[in-house]
């Protein structure tokens, strides 16, 4: 792998920590919501429980909600970034291989099979994507892993 090649995958790899950040972040919000579910009428019926507490719940979980809704944006834009940079490509397959490998998270034999290609010639593809769309890649975010 060229110097080149490696610099556009590490900052194509980003690309899966956002996925898993806002994967997460659906998750809190579904469990957020989930210890909402039972309030209302019934809540208040109870002896010694908090009139307040139904309130409460609703007012932390829209707190949270727009808190992630925010965080969402801010990533959503990254993938919008990542798709410009791609979409420079003059290749039609070697942007498809990008966007299913960086953006869908989809597994080399799944691109394969997708485009009907072997799966050594999606490889082939791809190490010439990388190698097209460096010239395209913010220079100041390439984070190299060593």
């Amino acid at each position: 792998m060229t110097d080149k090649q490696y610099e556009s995958k590490c900052w194509l790899n980003r690309m899966y920590g956002v996925a898993s950040h806002v994967e997460s972040l659906k998750r809190k919000q579904e469990e957020v919501l989930a210890s909402t579910s039972g309030i209302g009428k019934y809540e208040e019926s109870f002896p010694g429980t908090d009139p307040k507490s139904t309130e409460t719940k609703m007012l932390n979980y829209s707190e949270i909600c727009s808190k992630i809704e925010q965080k969402l944006t801010v990533l959503h834009a990254e993938d919008m970034k990542t798709l410009d940079v791609i979409e420079h490509l003059d290749n039609e397959v070697e942007k498809a291989v990008l966007i299913d490998r960086y953006l869908n998270r989809m597994s080399w034999r799944k691109i394969a099979g997708l485009h009907g290609y072997e799966e050594r010639q999606i490889y082939r593809y791809h190490e010439s994507a990388l190698e097209n769309v460096w010239r395209y890649v913010p220079r100041g975010e390439i984070i190299i892993k060593e």
